[in-house]
């Protein structure tokens, strides 16, 4: 301020001595409570920011960050209304460089920091409350928060939460903090405000479940905003409901099977008395819990609601709808899960006709049921059907995601396990080969895919009459579950009878024989101890 002003330091006192001491004193937990020094400091630098800014946007800037995590705003999202053409102060629109100009000229008042990166804007918590201090004085803190809520909502809805996972992350703990500097808005609270928060907050909690690595966060945010809309709102209110069953996935998400399965059958019984069972919130109630059951192997119950919730679709929306597509998918599931291929596989091949008919051969939805469809033909021992559209998932992955896309993993594993199917070891190897090196070197020599695809190699090698190359595999399998797993583990167990047939189809008999001899002596003690405990 000193230089903004081109005051010397005895002016400065002056000023800051002549200062009105409006605002209260700050005080930290455990601290003694701050002089109206800092206090003061901050409101003659606004002041001279306001004298030098005719436009207001410095103010309005400082105000938003005050309102927003003291842990810093990016700075991507202060200048985002201006990039879209949408932030207009007066009559006049403001661009981004303004934006940006305005953030410069509010660190050389030391009322703002930038990261060292230059992508986070910071304002010390101390400045921040005497900013919103200020505000509240005014009345202004509710406009201030329709503001923020604004500018928080429209940026929200802009990004992908696969795109930018920080994002979402900040835009969470940007509404959180949005929700707590505003709630002290005593005598000038509105209902718009109220619903802005209440839409943001399901907004960040969509991004947080779609997100689907922060359980704890995703679980913790849902919780407060079910209690919250229950007391506001009431329980059966649509707005609660939603956050009922949002917090029902979360649950979900986080593996809380009892939970998750509970609150969806409360939302399920309340959807069902209030908008009866054909309404469509009811439908997607009825789906949740049947995959909250199918998740937790209650695979009759969950056949059940999906067979009700894919008869409804199919009357209501139609064979082809999106939703009945889905419903369609889950049921298969369920059926495949449950045993029943042969009722599956009708269903995974109605869903695959469907989507290359609507979306196109080539649509990535497309390629999904494709690849389930060859599953559930070699779950039902038709590798000949199911090779060709392994082959065709395989092809389709390299082409639209490229040739080091996660899920071509997977592509490789069915596809050289249906080959050997088939009994065609000497095509499946290669295949079982790269994804050997790939889990490897992603997860390490002992991990338990790792393991299970050296497995797999060994056993290709040995179908292929390739007992020479198998016998190193099985060695390496049988010496990581010795020492992770122990040596009567029945994963070590079958490890060393596989050594022991790789040595006998190499003709060397002696070891095969004492491996032979190991298995069935540990085999024994195995039976002893079960029998010992009954």
């Amino acid at each position: 301020m000193i230089a903004g002003q081109n005051l010397g330091y005895e002016a400065y006192l002056d000023r800051l001595r002549a200062a009105p001491a409006q605002v209260p004193p700050i005080q930290e937990e455990g601290r003694r409570p701050s002089s109206h020094g800092i206090a003061d400091a901050v409101l003659l630098s606004l002041e001279a920011i306001r004298s030098a800014d005719k436009t207001g946007l410095c103010t309005q800037v400082m105000e938003t960050m005050a309102v927003l995590s003291t842990a810093g705003v990016r700075r991507e999202l202060l200048l985002a209304p201006g990039q879209r053409g949408e932030l207009i102060i007066g009559k006049h629109r403001v661009t981004a460089a303004r934006v940006d100009r305005a953030l410069a000229q509010l660190a050389e008042r030391s009322l703002l920091t930038r990261s060292l990166d230059g992508r986070t804007v910071i304002a010390h918590r101390l400045v921040t409350q005497v900013v919103r201090d200020e505000i509240a004085r005014h009345k202004r803190l509710t406009a201030v928060g329709r503001t923020a809520a604004a500018m928080l909502e429209t940026h929200a809805q802009s990004f992908d939460a696969s795109r930018d996972r920080l994002a979402v992350r900040d835009i969470t703990e940007q509404v959180t903090a949005l929700v707590e500097n505003t709630a002290a808005t005593a005598g000038e609270t509105d209902g718009e405000l109220t619903r802005a928060l209440l839409r943001l907050r399901f907004l960040a909690l969509y991004h947080l479940i779609d997100l689907g690595d922060s359980a704890t966060q995703t679980v913790a945010f849902s919780e407060q905003l079910t209690a919250d809309l229950e007391r506001a709102l009431g329980p059966d209110h649509p707005g609660t409901l939603n956050s009922r069953n949002s917090l029902a996935a979360a649950y979900r998400a986080a593996g809380r099977a009892d939970d998750a399965i509970q609150l969806f059958q409360q939302t399920l019984v309340s959807r069902v008395r209030l908008l009866g069972p054909e309404h469509p919130d009811t439908q997607i109630s009825q789906n949740n819990l049947a995959a909250a059951y199918h998740d937790v192997g209650r695979i009759a119950e969950a056949v059940l609601l999906y067979e009700l919730t894919l008869a409804a679709r199919e009357r209501l929306l139609g064979a082809s709808h999106p939703s009945t597509l889905n419903s369609r998918g889950n049921l298969a599931a369920a059926y495949q899960d449950a045993g029943r291929i042969d009722a599956a596989i009708p269903l995974f091949e109605q869903i695959l006709a469907a989507r290359e008919r609507l979306l196109g051969a080539d649509h990535p939805g497309t390629v999904v049921s494709r690849n389930k469809l060859a599953n559930a033909y070699r779950d039902a021992g038709r590798p000949a059907e199911a090779i060709p559209l392994f082959e065709r998932a395989l092809a389709d992955c390299e082409r639209l995601r490229g040739a080091d896309d996660a899920n071509i993993l997977a592509v490789w594993v069915n596809l050289a396990a249906t080959y050997r199917d088939a009994g065609r070891a000497a095509e499946a190897i290669p295949l079982m080969e790269q994804v050997l090196v790939i889990r490897e070197r992603s997860l390490g020599a002992d991990h338990a895919k790792t393991l299970a695809s050296r497995h797999n190699l060994a056993t290709l090698y040995l179908d292929a009459g390739r007992a020479d190359e198998a016998i190193p595999l099985f060695k390496q399998t049988l010496t990581a579950c010795e020492r992770l797993l122990g040596g009567d583990h029945r994963k070590t167990l079958a490890s060393r009878a596989n050594l022991a047939n790789a040595y006998r189809d190499a003709g060397r008999a002696d070891e095969a024989i004492a491996l032979f001899g190991q298995s069935v002596h540990a085999f024994k003690a195995t039976a002893t101890h079960l029998r010992a405990g009954r």
